[in-house]
């Protein structure tokens, strides 16, 4: 396979990006992989491609029955059982829906992302459960079910394994996926240490076409606290970690070792489409997922009427930073570009669907 017009596209985004890694697997075996400006063992914050761990964590409860998609979420969240709705008068009232287990999977629970809400900035207990107290006292957009908004759900569902498993959030996807995956916790983690920080990648913010990127801090804004696990946005890890789980998912679920992750069965349950027409209306709003559908948890494709190679049941994620995750289990693909520049709206409009489609055009 000829992989030079990867290659070249990505020569040209070093152009513009101070630094990146890309990896593209068939089965374990790596096809192709070019980095440029980051160190060997260069830590990224992964932010909402955190999405991936925590869905996947999620989906082995449903595997053992301790979790069903239709549970109400105030089964393992007391707090969520008095949700609130913001009507266009700006006044509250009573949701008309209860919030499901479901709902938080497919970013239909009417929550926000206002990580700068009194709610949460006034918050005492810092604590996961601490916040995820005052996410419920935020009022949601709409009723559960009504509509799709990419939100905070995915934090809450971690507050949901974290009450069933009785293990903090961030102790049970080390347990349950980072170390069985053989990943070093050294290389993959929620809390960062002064050595990993280390090793972390420059951080920078995009500031507009035709401007300079500029560098910030490494600080993660979506991690309120050091007792706080973020399942929306707090992985911080290196490309090749971040990697064996998308390859496992690629690979009928099993860990390099064999480690049982999730069953093929389960993987196509999180892959299915899981939209009715007005949420998936809300989700096709944005250009790039016009040939998507929302699975549990992730982008997964059901149509090729955006004239791209790319299969059907082609999946993933992606993050506020640049992260890309791409797999694809029919044809045991797994792919991940990873960067460091924050607000970088053209990572996904144009950057992300490039790569995806010069992978498949070179794969074909």
């Amino acid at each position: 396979m000829d992989f030079s017009p990867l290659s070249a596209y990505l020569n040209e985004l070093s152009e513009t990006v101070p630094g990146y890694d890309c990896i593209l697997r068939h089965g374990r075996e790596t096809l192709f992989r070019q980095a440029r400006g980051c160190k060997a063992d260069g830590l990224y914050w992964f932010y909402s491609a955190t999405k991936l761990f925590t869905c996947t964590a999620a989906c082995r409860l449903l595997e053992r029955g301790l979790l069903g998609l239709e549970d109400p979420v105030s089964r393992y969240l007391p707090e969520y059982a008095h949700l609130r709705v913001r009507q266009e008068d700006g006044s509250l009232r009573p949701a008309g829906t209860t919030l499901l287990i479901r709902h938080l999977f497919t970013m239909c629970g009417g929550l926000t992302y206002d990580i700068m809400s009194p709610q949460i900035r006034d918050a005492k207990d810092r604590s996961t459960r601490g916040i995820l107290r005052a996410i419920a006292d935020m009022p949601l957009a709409f009723d559960p079910g009504e509509s799709y908004l990419y939100s905070l759900c995915h934090d809450v569902l971690a507050g949901v394994v974290e009450t069933i498993t009785g293990r903090r959030f961030a102790d049970h996807i080390r347990r349950e996926i980072i170390e069985p995956l053989g990943i070093s916790s050294a290389d993959m983690t929620f809390h960062p240490g002064p050595e990993q920080l280390s090793r972390l990648e420059p951080q920078y913010e995009w500031r507009g076409e035709g401007k300079p990127i500029l560098p910030v801090s490494g600080e993660n804004h979506f991690c309120f606290s050091d007792s706080y696990d973020s399942g929306g946005a707090g992985l911080c890890g290196t490309a090749e970690a971040y990697l064996l789980l998308s390859e496992a998912l690629a690979c009928g679920g099993k860990g390099r070792d064999g480690y049982p992750l999730l069953k093929p069965e389960t993987i196509e349950r999180m892959r299915q489409p899981h939209l009715s027409d007005v949420p998936l209306a809300a989700f096709r709003a944005q250009p790039r997922y016009a040939s998507y559908s929302y699975g549990l948890g992730v982008r997964t494709r059901t149509d090729q009427l955006d004239g791209s190679a790319a299969p059907l049941g082609e999946f993933g994620w992606d993050g506020a930073a640049g992260a890309y995750t791409m797999i694809c289990p029919d044809e045991h693909i797994s792919f991940l570009y990873v960067q460091h520049v924050r607000m970088m709206g053209p990572v996904y409009d144009t950057v992300h669907p490039r790569l995806r489609d010069l992978v498949w055009q070179i794969l074909r």
